[in-house]
């Protein structure tokens, strides 16, 4: 079985006591951009399982901000 990645992190910035996270959507080719902390309250039916799951594999990266500028591929 082949795993696909879906999203990719364009970037994260510090945004008063935060971080907000840019992330590129392949499958509906769309930039998402959203307030990390805002998202981690927000209930699990509101969020996509897959980028619940994809920012939770990342949370390490996204809290020090190692996407910062840089545009990593995920």
């Amino acid at each position: 079985m082949t795993n696909l990645i879906r999203y990719k992190i364009l970037s994260t910035e510090q945004v008063s006591e935060d971080r907000r996270i840019h992330v590129f959507d392949m499958q509906k080719q769309q930039k998402l951009s959203f307030n990390y902390e805002l998202l981690k309250r927000t209930p699990e039916n509101y969020v996509s399982e897959g980028l619940a799951e994809f920012l939770h594999r990342r949370k390490l990266k996204i809290d020090n901000g190692f996407y910062d500028k840089k545009g990593h591929a995920s």
